[in-house]
């Protein structure tokens, strides 16, 4: 029997299964689980795959046919919700995955974390990503529609909240940074103990900019080439970016394409190299640069506000220029060569409106 003085929240993330998405959901739920022990909040997750997760005070219901299609999204998002949350009758429905669905809730509340309606593909980026760059073309369409009838809306950074008030006409825009649950691994990776060792760790699209890293190691001098090597998350026939990073890199086999990595996988790299790289033209965080920190090294980033809003004030932190992947070189020949200067600490960064989950939980289930 369900405790009627329980408050009902339905976390809804039925396309969040790899990457990036499965860490902000599995991170979402691992701290609400935490805090509806003291708070008395019943929670249901709608998900792809329950299989995916291991959380406990969490009632799953999955969705397996949600990635079917955008088709079956849409009609779960904007038809098939709009009853069933009647069913479910819930105080708080929180949408983890940009869409504002067609939902009946005492109060709703949409998490936008897709940067594409910020993307402006170049020709290249057309060549290699036709479906993303056609995409971004009518995506603030998909997130205007009934963005107006949320409680608030949560983004992940300053700026998108600028963007987002001035893109919509809405003024209830708040900014939540990822709380990241640190894992601590188990194992290392089984990487060669005689070189140094750089990684890459993202899913293949263009604007990710895998081949920045590929033009910066090309230009380093060869006695730099030969101490390290550099692992990329992917391989071929992911897509067609990924057939040209791995047709550009094949000349140089100290550039190592290992493949899609699970969690636990990409944690033992962390544990393992010496550097994190992370060149992405576009995000509106940027994961690795959070996952990477608690392990206290070298981060290389490109410069741009998003990473340095989502580095924050970390120390070890060095910036190369977006155009120019001699600055990413340059950096690379200096670590080799123990002559890295030390980095300027970000400052002057704006705080955000919730510092992690439970504060945002707090505003959530505030009753007013």
């Amino acid at each position: 029997m369900i405790d009627a003085a329980k408050k009902t929240i339905v976390i809804s993330g039925i396309n969040m299964t790899n990457s990036g998405l499965l860490s902000i959901i599995t991170d979402c739920l691992s701290h609400l689980s935490n805090y509806s022990i003291k708070k008395n909040i019943r929670i249901i997750a709608l998900v792809h795959d329950k299989s995916l997760f291991d959380i406990p005070n969490i009632e799953y219901i999955e969705f397996p046919n949600s990635k079917k299609s955008w088709f079956a999204r849409l009609y779960y998002e904007y038809f098939y919700f709009k009853k069933f949350s009647k069913q479910l009758d819930a105080d708080v429905w929180f949408s983890l995955h940009d869409i504002s669905p067609n939902v009946t809730a005492k109060k709703k509340f949409v998490y936008c974390h897709n940067p594409t309606p910020f993307f402006k593909p170049s020709l290249k980026d057309w060549r290699f990503g036709f479906k993303i760059c056609l995409f971004s073309l009518f995506y603030k369409y998909l997130y205007q529609i009934n963005i107006k009838s949320n409680t608030a809306v949560i983004v992940q950074q300053n700026a998108i909240k600028l963007s987002f008030q001035k893109m919509f006409g809405i003024e209830n825009v708040v900014v939540g940074h990822p709380e990241i649950v640190f894992e601590n691994p188990k194992r290392k990776a089984n990487l060669n103990p005689d070189k140094i060792h750089f990684f890459y760790p993202s899913f293949p699209r263009m604007f990710k900019n895998f081949e920045y890293i590929v033009d910066a190691f090309s230009i380093l001098p060869q006695h730099i080439q030969s101490k390290i090597e550099i692992h990329f998350t992917l391989n071929k026939e992911i897509n067609a970016y990924a057939n040209y990073i791995v047709a550009s890199a094949k000349k140089y086999p100290s550039i190592k394409c290992i493949g899609l990595l699970k969690r636990e996988e990409v944690l033992e790299y962390y544990n393992t190299v010496d550097v994190l790289l992370f060149p992405s033209r576009l995000e509106t965080w940027g994961l690795p640069l959070s996952e990477f920190k608690p392990f206290e090294k070298d981060i290389f980033a490109i410069n741009l506000p998003y990473a340095k809003e989502t580095v924050g004030t970390y120390e070890k932190v060095h910036y190369f220029e977006p155009e120019s992947p001699q600055t990413l070189a340059r950096l690379i020949t200096d670590f080799v060569e123990n002559n890295l200067e030390k980095s300027t600490v970000n400052k002057n960064i704006e705080a955000p409106d919730f510092k992690n989950w439970n504060s945002l939980f707090d505003f959530i289930f505030k009753e007013n």
